[in-house]
């Protein structure tokens, strides 16, 4: 028993560093797919956006100037009528109407809330916002990570998963 307690006492120090070095790798193991995605995150927060000029030729047949302007009513971008129309069909009486898988990212509150909005979950931050408040929830707590929200579900529902407060 003596010798135990001499091994013990010679090297609890160095159990300890194992312990605790273990703990570290085994964090970093479990949030491996955060860290690992943070350099994206801080790129695409980096990259400006690029608008390219619309290609569609005008009646001489050149393609469209940058500085002419659309008539008023147009569409400026081919994809907002689909993603209207995608809108449309994912609420329905106020529920949604099929599974929506998010990736919620980014370094502040509005960041992470606009993945929701460009999946149509929201038309933008203040709606967010005007829901946590309805609810007693902190629009600025988020929680970031991948979400699947099921079908039937509301935007009160889905406000308080995203809510860690």
């Amino acid at each position: 028993m003596k010798k135990f307690k001499d091994f013990i006492y010679d090297k609890n120090d160095i159990i300890i560093a194992i312990l605790i070095m273990a703990a570290a790798a085994l964090i970093i193991f479990w949030r491996l797919n955060v860290i690992l995605d943070y350099p994206k995150q801080f790129l695409a927060a980096e990259e400006p956006s690029v608008e390219t000029p619309a290609e569609n030729p005008d009646n001489d047949g050149n393609p469209a100037a940058e500085n002419d302007k659309p008539e008023s009513g147009t569409q400026t971008e081919g994809n907002d009528a689909e993603t209207d129309q995608q809108d449309a069909s994912l609420w329905q009486g106020g529920v949604l109407t099929k599974d929506v898988e998010v990736d919620v990212t980014g370094n502040s509150a509005s960041a992470a809330i606009q993945c929701l909005i460009d999946k149509g979950l929201f038309e933008d931050y203040a709606e967010y916002q005007q829901i946590c408040e309805e609810n007693g929830l902190d629009h600025e707590k988020v929680k970031a990570g991948t979400f699947t929200f099921k079908q039937g579900s509301t935007k009160k529902d889905i406000a308080k998963e995203m809510n860690w407060g």
